[in-house]
């Protein structure tokens, strides 16, 4: 004997009723159902990855992402009074007719009339301002200008200044460097002192160049492509534009982009 007084019989009950409920419980945590949306995951048997931290096979491939392509441009690439705007601009021409044929691609535009690359457009924007701290992109696309009406060796450094700085925002990037447009022949002698100091500076930095001036884009008739201002494509200019400018901009896409 233990000296002690057996215990009543109400807490024998209370004890019995408190194991059962323990137990009640713990099968419980054991075998609830899982949350709403949870996934198991695979053994490495099922994966074949023998614990490697491979992705197992099952587990369905997300859509590859999206090239991103950016277009810094004049009154060639924004929307004015005399067409471009939206969906009827170049760039988003482009990028729907790459949508249509598969490819993957989103397009930004970044884009003043009467900017340049010294020259400020609307709130004083210049090309280098738009370009700036605009992320990072697969393609980088700028456009112009025509005016620029600048000593040739400033406009080359203000040029070559913002292409290392659109590398620097995206340094996988390609840069495709449009020269400026110009409605009618011939150009004015400082459109061609400008377009020789842009290809300069896009050579420096190893961009693509295209010249519209010795390709003779608007050089012919404007049969509707360019307003009645004498200055700024149409509708139908942009359209004209979206099917030079696509090829460019596709060869500067990342492979499968």
């Amino acid at each position: 004997m233990n000296g002690f007084p057996p215990a009543p019989r109400w807490a024998w009950v209370v004890m019995t009723a408190s194991l059962l409920a323990i137990a009640v419980l713990s099968y419980l945590a054991l075998h609830r159902p899982p949350p709403p949306g949870y996934r198991a995951s695979p053994s490495p048997a099922a994966t074949g990855s023998e614990g490697s931290g491979a992705p197992p096979s099952e587990t369905p491939r997300t859509p590859a992402e999206a090239a991103r392509v950016l277009v810094v441009g004049d009154g060639f690439t924004a929307g004015t009074p005399a067409g471009g705007n939206g969906a009827a601009g170049w760039p988003r021409m482009v990028g729907a007719d790459l949508a249509a044929a598969g490819r993957a691609v989103t397009v930004d535009v970044a884009a003043v009339d009467g900017s340049g690359y010294l020259r400020p457009g609307a709130d004083g924007l210049t090309f280098p301002l738009l370009a700036a701290g605009v992320g990072s992109y697969d393609l980088v696309v700028f456009f112009g200008s025509r005016h620029d009406n600048a000593a040739a060796a400033d406009v080359q450094a203000a040029a070559e200044s913002t292409f290392r700085a659109a590398r620097a925002a995206s340094p996988d990037a390609s840069l495709l460097v449009i020269g400026p447009a110009w409605p009618g022949d011939p150009p004015p002698g400082y459109l061609l002192t400008n377009r020789d100091a842009v290809s300069a500076a896009a050579a420096a930095v190893g961009a693509a160049f295209v010249d519209p001036l010795g390709e003779r884009w608007f050089a012919g008739p404007p049969v509707g492509r360019i307003a009645a201002d004498g200055v700024h494509p149409t509708d139908a200019g942009h359209r004209y534009l979206a099917d030079l400018i696509r090829p460019l901009i596709e060869a500067g896409l990342p492979a499968g982009g």
